[in-house]
């Protein structure tokens, strides 16, 4: 390999900086240079909700601590945003009009969050919670008794929905959904509605099957219109009606972009030597389909195998599975796979040790589980959809100890039993 080789990775979450430990893991790999748009140290996005709730100090967020870079001879650069690629050049610009020149190129550029779509987009600012700087900027707004509208009752908004009520201070939380559930891309309306009761119990409100459709100020307060005209007043609207890859600037570099910058199973693009990975990287499923899968144990997937392929190794991400872990006021619930009904579907759901699950099969392969209340291990479940496991026979004990059973058909499949 070349001794010379430089390696850039734009984005230093976990994508980005899983992808820097595995070209390390090749000696002759010379030179890697991670890049941050942030100040912070490194971190996941998905520790805001627990920092916000009190449950960790700041101190326990970083994704590596400052010595690990050195370790692995990385030039971590912090606050510095890339503006353009030029892949002609091989070079890509930061905000300073200053440049780097790679040889290979990592894009785990994350995603950035939607705006609520509002008759009056410009009328009352409208808070996000994906960064650690909407973490600092919303903590220094809440007062006790402050009232809170969350727009979305997506992964992000339970999230945030739960930490605020989490608080006390007599904070009032109201939650707005356009949708007729909550989580509506993550469970079914069973589940979902058990996850809406815990919350309601916890005093959460909610208003399910309408939209916002207006903000306007109203004295120090904002009032809040909803599509069917009524209104709610609130001290702060915080937008968490979804994310979407951070692709514009892309625009004219002739990365190929649909949702998200195409890959393929080496996560590699269409342009030689440029590799994408993490929320941005629109790579194919297990069902070999293409898509987008912002979840952190995809990102990490992503981002070791492409490292390997920038570093000459040559490896195949084996595709992705949907996956989700929550834990709402103490219970946990699990999504893993597809959770749809339809024709050609069975499903399983029973009640058990004060939990619910169900199991969605098609024919003898399972594609889907969600369990609210009950230990499970999606990494197992994972597996079993990924590989087509004819496991329909063992549906009772999947439902009933879905931890223990989903660990034991997992490891007989990798025995090759």
């Amino acid at each position: 390999m070349n001794p010379t080789l430089r390696h850039v990775i734009v984005g230093a979450g976990t994508a980005g900086i899983a992808a820097a430990e595995a070209i390390r893991k090749t000696p002759e790999a010379a030179s890697i240079t991670l890049i941050s748009a942030e100040s912070d140290a490194p971190y996941s996005p998905t520790v805001l909700p627990h920092l916000l709730a009190e449950r960790i100090s700041q101190r326990a967020v970083a994704l590596r601590s400052a010595e690990f870079f050195d370790d692995i001879r990385c030039r971590l650069l912090l606050g510095r945003s890339v503006s353009a690629l030029d892949a002609d050049r091989r070079a890509v610009r930061l905000d300073d009009d200053s440049q780097i020149d790679f040889d290979r190129l990592l894009l785990a550029v994350g995603s950035e969050p939607l705006t609520p779509a509002l008759d009056n987009p410009d009328g009352v600012r409208c808070l996000s919670f994906t960064r650690m700087t909407d973490l600092h900027d919303l903590r220094a707004r809440l007062a006790p008794g402050c009232r809170v509208a969350v727009l979305g009752a997506g992964l992000i908004g339970m999230e945030l929905a739960e930490a605020l009520a989490g608080l006390g201070r007599g904070l009032q939380v109201l939650v707005v959904e356009q949708e007729q559930q909550v989580l509506p891309r993550t469970f079914n309306q069973e589940i979902a509605g058990e996850v809406l009761a815990l919350f309601r119990a916890h005093g959460v409100r909610f208003q399910l099957g309408l939209r916002a459709v207006a903000l306007e100020k109203a004295g120090g307060a904002v009032t809040l219109t909803l599509s069917d005209q009524r209104s709610h007043v609130a001290d702060l609207v915080i937008g968490c009606v979804g994310v979407k890859p951070r692709v514009s600037w892309l625009a004219g570099s002739g990365i190929a972009l649909g949702r998200g910058i195409a890959v393929d199973a080496r996560m590699a693009t269409n342009v030689a030597g440029v590799y994408a990975a993490g929320d941005a990287a629109e790579g194919p499923a297990a069902d070999g389909s293409a898509g987008l899968n912002p979840v952190l144990p995809t990102a990490a997937a992503q981002g070791r195998i492409a490292g390997a392929n920038m570093a000459g190794r040559s490896v195949q991400h084996d595709g992705w599975v949907p996956a989700n872990f929550f834990n709402f006021f103490g219970r946990v619930a699990v999504s893993v796979g597809d959770n749809s009904a339809g024709p050609a579907r069975s499903t399983v759901d029973r009640k058990a040790n004060g939990g619910r699950g169900q199991l969605f099969f098609e024919g003898e392969r399972l594609v889907g589980a969600s369990f609210l209340g009950v230990p499970t291990d999606p990494g197992a479940l994972s597996l079993l959809i990924r590989r087509r496991t004819p496991v329909r026979e063992y549906a009772e004990l999947l439902a009933q100890r879905p931890l223990e059973a989903s660990r034991w058909l997992a490891a007989r499949l990798q025995r090759g039993n």
